[in-house]
């Protein structure tokens, strides 16, 4: 009840400033800002009646709303990301929202919140094959909070030896998540372990290093 009051009001209110305006000096009657005042109440009412019925008429927000949720915990599948689960492309005009420029070409799923903070699991596609994957807290308005990579991999020509890096990582139901380094040279037999870090996530959204004691 007072939120329909207070709408009245607003209404009430936005037609008395209409009938005190012009456009180049030509001022129209009541009647015709009457009518402009109940095109806004019909927009408000069915913006209303959309929102009640679950119809979301922003298309990037709709698609937040149906990512397919991932439980956890997570463990490691290297460049194999079909193993975690199944991906939904990014459209374009939600990129940015993960600051990417609308070309770039990702997937996402969802991930259970935490403090009331949405979790996005994104993977940008570097090439047709190599995957990269980053943690995402996002706000109510999913705009992102904090980001955290925890897949990326890179061929990399050292002085000792050729090879590649990667990452291998672990999320728990608690969100305790751990992220290791690797390096495979071409001269070594097994992956060397170069770096090992641990994150949890704060209320406030953020990731948070701990030390690891091995």
């Amino acid at each position: 009840m007072q939120r329909n009051m207070k709408k009245a009001t607003g209404f009430t209110l936005l037609l008395l400033a209409l009938l005190t305006l012009s456009c180049g000096n030509k001022k129209h009657d009541a009647a015709y800002y009457e009518q402009m005042v109940d095109s806004i109440r019909r927009a408000e009412q069915i913006k209303d009646i959309q929102k009640q019925s679950g119809i979301n008429a922003n298309p990037v927000e709709a698609w937040f709303d149906t990512l397919r949720l991932r439980t956890l915990p997570i463990q490691t599948a290297g460049a194999e990301i079909e193993r975690i689960g199944e991906f939904v492309a990014v459209p374009a005009p939600a990129n940015e929202h993960f600051g990417y420029p609308a070309d770039a070409h990702l997937k996402a799923m969802a991930l259970p919140a935490i403090y009331h903070r949405q979790v996005i699991l994104l993977c940008e596609m570097k090439d047709s094959i190599t995957p990269a994957l980053y943690l995402y807290t996002m706000d109510k308005q999913h705009q992102p909070i904090d980001m955290l990579c925890i897949y990326h991999q890179e061929n990399v020509d050292r002085k000792e030896d050729k090879g590649m890096t990667y990452n291998e990582y672990y999320i728990t139901s608690h969100y305790e998540i751990t992220v290791m380094r690797y390096f495979m040279g071409h001269e070594t037999t097994k992956p060397q372990l170069e770096e090992a870090r641990r994150y949890t996530i704060s209320k406030d959204g953020l990731f948070e290093e701990h030390p690891i004691e091995f």
